[in-house]
């Protein structure tokens, strides 16, 4: 199975099927479907790392959130600076150790993109009782999802 040869609507339905259930990577792949340009990029499919579970069989996707960052910070992935802004914050929901400053981020997107982030961060706090949480009390990477620095 390769992310490259799949319809951009079945590869976000496997990749928001992978991130069930952990309520982050789940907002993280929302903010990238959602927001309609990403999916559609042979660039950005090329980041994507799809196969079979080990247990189940099933198909799934996971986004290497590191290696879009990367293609994005050295000029492999072009995009407009909103798309650049929307890949940065959903990169951040979906790995705790990639930091995003929000004031850098933030002025780049129009009322809808605000709106696509807004929903992505109350669904990535929706599921952030005891024990969901990817980083710990002081906002370290390790147990819960933090936007950064």
């Amino acid at each position: 199975m390769s992310a490259l040869a799949m319809p951009a609507a079945q590869l976000a339905c496997l990749l928001e099927d992978t991130a069930a259930g952990i309520a982050a990577d789940d907002a993280a792949v929302t903010l990238i479907a959602r927001h309609g340009h990403f999916l559609h990029q042979p660039g950005f499919r090329r980041i994507i790392a799809a196969g079979s579970s080990i247990y189940s069989g099933q198909p799934v996707a996971v986004i290497r959130w590191r290696a879009a960052v990367h293609a994005l910070d050295t000029g492999l992935l072009p995009c407009s600076s909103s798309e650049q802004a929307i890949l940065r914050i959903a990169a951040s929901l979906g790995d705790p150790g990639i930091p995003v400053q929000l004031a850098c981020v933030l002025g780049d997107l129009d009322l809808t993109n605000i709106g696509l982030v807004t929903a992505a961060i109350l669904r990535a706090n929706s599921g952030a009782g005891p024990g969901q949480c990817r980083c710990d009390a002081g906002g370290t990477p390790g147990n819960a999802t933090s936007l950064g620095t």
